[in-house]
C-alpha cells in the first residue's frame, strides 16, 4: 500500500500462504532478528515506479513500514498484523517479482 500525501510505503505480509494461488506465493520470512525477505507483486521490476522507489526510498525521503502475520485467519476472523516498524533497503534480486532484502531501523 502506498500513503503517497504521507510519503510512506506499507508492506502488510502474510507469511503463510497456505491456500493461495501459486502466482501469489511469494517468499516472505526472517532472514534474522533483524533482516526481512520479502517479494515484491509480480508486475514490479527495478525499473517500475513502484521497484524505483523501494530502492531508492532514503534518497526520495519515503518511509517504508513493515507490518507481518503469520496467518490470514486466527480463530475465523482476520488475524491481526504486528508493526515492525521502519526499514531500510538492503539489497534486491530479480524482476518481476523482487525479491528484497530489508533491515529493521533501530
Amino acid at each position: 500500500m502506498v500513503l503517497a500525501q504521507k510519503k510512506a510505503h506499507i508492506l502488510l505480509v502474510t507469511l503463510n500462504k497456505q491456500g493461495r494461488a501459486d502466482k501469489h506465493k511469494y517468499m516472505d520470512h526472517w532472514i534474522d532478528g533483524t533482516h526481512f525477505h520479502w517479494q515484491s507483486q509480480n508486475a514490479t521490476d527495478p525499473s517500475s515506479k513502484r521497484g524505483d522507489e523501494i530502492i531508492r526510498h532514503a534518497a526520495l525521503g519515503i518511509d517504508i513500514h513493515l507490518f507481518v502475520r503469520d496467518t490470514k485467519l486466527a480463530a475465523g476472523k482476520a488475524a491481526p498484523f504486528t508493526y515492525h516498524g521502519r526499514v531500510r533497503y538492503q539489497s534486491h534480486q530479480g524482476s518481476r517479482p523482487m525479491s528484497i532484502v530489508f533491515g529493521l531501523t533501530a
